[in-house]
């Protein structure tokens, strides 16, 4: 399922409202004696920044973990909720993973190689859920059947990911994802 555009806000969105309420908060009034002047003054993170920031971090772990877990079991041909996966993953995404390792154990295919990200970018926020958008480049995996074949059918294969991240009992997990084929990262937002 994916989370709709209301209630997800921009980074920048909250960046600019920091920003105007520290321009509209009123210079304290004069005691008299000047306060010195710092040599230099660093902007700080501010509360909601900071939120903001270690829940996108902790979210791209999520999907990096849950990516990771996907590739290992490809690769021996098995599809299993592991802790790893349950840790990582949850709901249509979930869902979406475990179809995916089925179909291919199925068949008695195993990956080789592994998936490229080519860069990991925040596109929205919530207090417990995040969006995120990740280039990928799935070109270096093969798939080989029993006898050892390569059944791989496209060998170009590169994807942007809308992903939503939900906070599950206090545990980010991929919960959703919509992909969209791409010739090229260029212009892409999550193109590093």
């Amino acid at each position: 399922m994916a989370l709709g555009g209301r209630g997800f806000v921009s980074v920048g969105a909250v960046v600019a409202c920091c920003a105007l309420a520290a321009a509209c908060t009123p210079e304290p009034a004069s005691t008299g004696t000047p306060l010195p002047t710092p040599a230099a003054t660093t902007p700080t993170e501010s509360q909601i920044e900071r939120q903001m920031r270690l829940d996108y971090e902790a979210a791209e772990q999520a999907y990096k973990a849950a990516l990771g877990e996907q590739e290992r079991q490809a690769g021996l041909g098995i599809a299993r909720l592991t802790p790893a996966l349950k840790a990582s993953a949850t709901g249509e995404y979930l869902d979406l993973v475990l179809k995916a390792l089925r179909y291919a154990r199925e068949r008695h295919w195993r990956s080789s190689g592994s998936t490229r990200i080519f860069g990991v970018v925040p596109n929205g926020w919530q207090a417990r859920a995040v969006r995120l958008t990740a280039c990928e480049d799935s070109s270096g995996v093969q798939l080989i059947n029993k006898a050892g074949t390569d059944v791989t059918r496209q060998k170009t294969r590169k994807y942007v990911q809308n992903l939503t991240v939900e906070n599950v009992d206090g545990h980010w997990k991929v919960a959703d994802i919509s992909t969209t084929v791409v010739k090229s990262f260029e212009g892409q937002p999550c193109a590093a």
